[in-house]
């Protein structure tokens, strides 16, 4: 069974990569993270079958390394049930374990839960695609200064040169990960530039690619961030950005 588990999520990985984004999952999680409390020994997480024909489905956490064997991530979660049947119409909650392990007590941790779904193999030549669902998994330590809710405040902002282009830095100075929805620039009157948003780790720096900036020493920086609950909120108040010395 475990050699048949590994081959069948390298295959169904592989597919999964090779599908379009437009193809729609058929098992969908009801949530888009999930906040692992440490003063809690299991999370539950809910699934929905909304196509027309069973899936197998195969769920699991990574460390931020998506493409890597189940055998070499290092993860202290376990999710139960692993492999499972869900037919169409139906419903099946995810129990993801903590295992225990030596965490930081100072700053939230940042994994990924997994879902996989495998379709009934097709009719004749018809082709069969597993698609997998990948969402933040945070764990949060007890007595985390602030509020989860205010963590973007807790970011600043750099321009940065990089020979003809330019570098948005942005450094975290607090204990919860920040996770971005969306960037824009707005420098000298032109159309604002949007950039390609993610996730800032607690008392580390992220860097996102700028265009051209026309040598300006400071830019307007609107940008919105996800909540717990997967809200979308803009930040109150544009933010200046400059040039680091």
């Amino acid at each position: 069974m475990h050699l048949s588990f590994n081959a069948l999520l390298r295959g169904a990985v592989l597919a999964a990569c090779l599908v379009s984004p437009h193809v729609a999952a058929s098992v969908v999680i009801a949530t888009t993270r999930v906040v692992f409390p440490a003063d809690q020994s299991e999370v539950t997480v809910k699934l929905s079958n909304v196509g027309t024909t069973p899936s197998l489905v195969q769920a699991w956490v990574d460390d931020g390394r998506p493409q890597d064997p189940l055998n070499d991530l290092q993860v202290p979660f376990s999710v139960m049930p692993a492999m499972f049947r869900l037919d169409a119409g139906k419903g099946q909650s995810l129990r993801v374990f903590h295992e225990g392990g030596a965490m930081p007590v100072d700053r939230e941790s940042l994994f990924w839960l997994n879902v996989l779904e495998v379709p009934p193999k097709g009719v004749g030549n018809a082709l069969q695609v597993s698609l997998r669902s990948r969402i933040k998994l945070l764990y949060r330590p007890d007595g985390l200064q602030g509020k989860a809710v205010d963590s973007h405040r807790s970011v600043t902002w750099q321009l940065l040169r990089e020979g003809e282009r330019w570098v948005l830095k942005a450094t975290n100075n607090g204990p919860f990960v920040v996770n971005l929805a969306s960037l824009s620039l707005q420098h000298n009157g032109q159309p604002p530039q949007t950039l390609d948003p993610s996730h800032v780790l607690p008392y580390s720096s992220s860097r996102f690619q700028v265009g051209r900036l026309a040598g300006q020493a400071s830019i307007m920086l609107r940008y919105a961030f996800i909540d717990d609950y997967g809200a979308v909120r803009e930040a109150p108040e544009p933010v200046t950005v400059r040039q680091a010395d």
